[in-house]
């Protein structure tokens, strides 16, 4: 085999392919429940108030996610089971998308290609908390959530199809947790987080020698598969001054993923085939790894109670981002290592809510919420079609008896509209080197339904 045949071989390998499927996204992006990939929804009371004061208000066992401190101030034994079914929707539009290759003569062509379709289906989101005391001051509890989550796929003639057609993440999180009440005031928790995540990215290869420019009907194909354990930690305290006011601030760390996996490739369907490129529809595969490091998250809740009715609520969160700033694949052979950059900038997020006590059984609440994007213009990918947030949520609990509750809520979400401009290169350094500039926008919305079932012992 010649030289410039293992070249072009090279190219359209699945070394280079890792790094373009990774390029659509973070495995862990999910674009409908908050700003970035971080997902909120792990407390159904806690949803219907926009997550206002959830680092403070303890008010059921979810606040072993927010802030395991505040076991010590339930009134008791506790175990929850709750259910979020999340209904997603994506708009992206095609503005001018253009392919340079060699089939166009090297001048950037429209290419076909529509609008993708909703590439999101209704998605439950479980959760699981158990909370009980040891004695008087020692609590401890444990917690099962799905804190990053996504399944998407768009339409096989999309657009942007060259940046992904399909990302389904599943990410499930174990949390023993302790918690100790130092005097009346003052309390402090800890969690450890011990996270399974499992991922498949897929996205299209332009065949670079069809004249006039690439179209699906000869797209080859990348897909990637990964899978891991992974550790950190969570600590949180409480502090109440008043009777009627709590603060809580809490601290999650940023964990550093290794994903372990294997990628392949799918050749294009070549319009002219050439003993230089790869058999037609040729099949490929290569093992490698990637670091994936997730934000630090601190979070500062506030509850105040106006009354025996009334309670106000509100919360501030800081999101390390930039911590995520590039995705960086190390191959199984001697390749060099492949690095993408995100370019994700620190963020934050603000709510405010206020809960009404109607009587002894039901309790009513609302809230909103601001959420901003980490994504910034020129990176932002159709994986994590991100915007800012903007929530509205409504909520009620029930009490039945010392024993049973039950928590409902609704939110909706909008997601503003931003730009999609990327360039992806694909058999960079070869006779058949090609490039797909995409242009767009995106916007989209979220209705989210969800119940709790909370018994008291």
């Amino acid at each position: 085999m010649t030289m410039q045949a293992v070249r072009i071989r090279n190219g359209l390998s699945l070394g280079a392919a890792v790094s373009l499927a990774l390029a659509g996204g973070a495995m862990w992006s999910e674009p409908v429940k908050a700003a970035g990939f971080y997902i909120q929804e792990q407390s159904v009371s806690g949803l219907g108030r926009a997550f206002a004061g959830d680092a403070a208000i303890a008010s059921d066992a979810s606040t072993i996610f927010f802030n395991p401190a505040g076991m010590t101030y339930l009134s008791g034994p506790e175990v929850q089971v709750a259910v979020h079914l999340l209904v997603p929707k994506a708009d992206a539009r095609n503005s001018n998308s253009t392919a340079a290759t060699p089939g166009t003569l090297g001048n950037p062509l429209p290419y076909g290609g529509g609008n993708g379709g909703n590439p999101y289906d209704p998605t439950p989101v479980p959760n699981f908390f158990y909370a009980r005391p040891f004695n008087d001051q020692l609590w401890y509890g444990f917690g099962i959530t799905a804190p990053f989550g996504l399944a998407n796929t768009y339409d096989k003639d999309f657009f942007a199809r060259y940046d992904s057609t399909e990302t389904e993440l599943k990410v499930i999180n174990f949390q023993p947790s302790i918690a100790y009440q130092v005097n009346e005031r003052f309390s402090v928790g800890f969690g450890l987080d011990i996270q399974y995540a499992d991922a498949t990215l897929k996205n299209a290869v332009p065949d670079p020698t069809r004249p006039g420019g690439p179209s699906v009907d000869t797209d080859g194909e990348v897909s990637l598969e990964a899978d891991s354990w992974d550790y950190g930690f969570n600590l949180g305290v409480m502090f109440q001054p008043t009777q009627d006011t709590r603060l809580g601030i809490h601290y999650r760390q940023g964990i550093k993923h290794t994903l372990d996996g294997k990628a392949r490739i799918t050749a294009p369907n070549f319009s002219s085939p050439n003993p230089l490129l790869p058999d037609p529809g040729s099949v490929t595969s290569e093992g490698g790894e990637a670091a994936l490091r997730l934000p630090d998250i601190v979070t500062l809740g506030v509850m105040h109670r106006l009354n025996d009715r009334w309670t106000l609520l509100g919360q501030y969160s800081w999101f390390k981002w930039s911590n995520f700033d590039e995705i960086r694949v190390k191959f199984d052979t001697d390749r060099n290592d492949s690095e993408t950059l995100q370019n994700y900038k620190d963020t934050w997020a603000l709510s405010i809510g206020a809960e009404y006590r109607l009587d002894d059984r039901w309790t009513l609440r609302g809230g909103m919420q601001y959420d901003r994007t980490p994504t910034q213009d020129d990176f932002r990918t159709t994986r994590t079609p991100d915007g800012d947030r903007t929530w509205f949520s409504l909520g009620a609990s029930y009490q039945q008896g010392p024993h049973w509750g039950f928590d409902l809520a609704y939110t909706y979400i909008d997601i503003s509209k931003e730009s999609l401009v990327l360039t992806r290169p694909f058999f960079e350094n070869t006779p058949v080197s090609s490039e797909v500039s995409i242009d767009g926008t995106t916007r989209g919305h979220v209705h989210i339904l969800a119940a709790a079932m909370r018994y008291h012992f």
